[in-house]
């Protein structure tokens, strides 16, 4: 390995977002890990006592977000590599519309990313000025491709991160921003296995972990799987919508 970079991981506690910490961990490199929970944080420092800086902040409260911004300045000058990761899901009933639904996953899905680019973004450009490439990896979800049932908040969010992703792209390309778009299948979880339903080729944090580093290291724009899902989705998306209905239809049934 040739150099150890300053990573930023948002969600760091649990799931993915911890066996990406883990990941890069194990690489040698330097894990800023951001998540509510002191303990699990605490827990993850033990592990990596000189690689491992404890980030508890809440992404939803721009002030927790900001607050922290000061433990990574004190460290370093800069971040090489910024996952925004933090996510949640709630899944909706149609004929029982609530807009609280959308409100707690807009929270974290949409304002959290919004204040954590507020903050972070700042520092990831300033690896430029230490000839280091700022790069800059959003994880989405398969949800952005298709209109899946129940999912009309979840999915939303993940469309509305990716197109402000693609756009940050556009207007910070000619500054030498790269970036990573994520989107994971199912993957094990305690936020999916919560869920109530069958999940296809379901991955452990553990392989999903893995794909990704492998995407980013390759400077990916996209890095989605599991394979056999991705190319189900992406045919179904082929096709008129009149008929994404009725396919989607049937699958809910099933």
């Amino acid at each position: 390995m040739s150099k150890i970079l300053n990573i930023l991981i948002t969600g760091a506690s649990s799931g993915i977002g911890l066996s990406l910490a883990r990941e890069y961990l194990k690489q040698g490199h330097k894990v800023f890990a951001l998540a509510r929970s002191a303990e699990k944080l605490a827990a993850l420092h033990a592990e990596y006592p000189e690689q491992v800086i404890k980030l508890v902040a809440d992404v939803s409260q721009l002030d927790q977000v900001n607050r922290v911004k000061n433990q990574i300045v004190e460290q370093t000058a800069y971040i090489d590599l910024l996952i925004l990761n933090a996510g949640t899901c709630e899944y909706i009933d149609a004929n029982h519309f609530s807009s609280s639904v959308f409100s707690r996953v807009d929270s974290v899905n949409w304002r959290g990313n919004h204040h954590c680019l507020e903050i972070f973004l700042p520092l990831l450009m300033a690896a430029k000025d230490y000839s280091r490439t700022p790069h800059l990896v959003g994880v989405s979800s398969l949800a952005a491709i298709l209109p899946l049932p129940r999912s009309e908040s979840y999915g939303a969010s993940k469309v509305a991160f990716e197109y402000l992703l693609k756009s940050l792209q556009v207007d910070l390309y000619s500054q030498g921003l790269r970036m990573t778009i994520v989107r994971p299948g199912f993957v094990d979880t305690p936020l999916t296995q919560a869920n109530d339903f069958d999940m296809p080729f379901i991955t452990s944090s553990e392989k999903a972990a893995e794909i990704i580093v492998k995407g980013i290291t390759a400077h990916k724009h996209l890095v989605q799987f599991p394979a056999p899902l991705v190319y189900a989705m992406k045919l179904i998306a082929l096709l008129p919508f009149a008929l994404q209905k009725r396919v989607l239809q049937k699958v809910v049934r099933a």
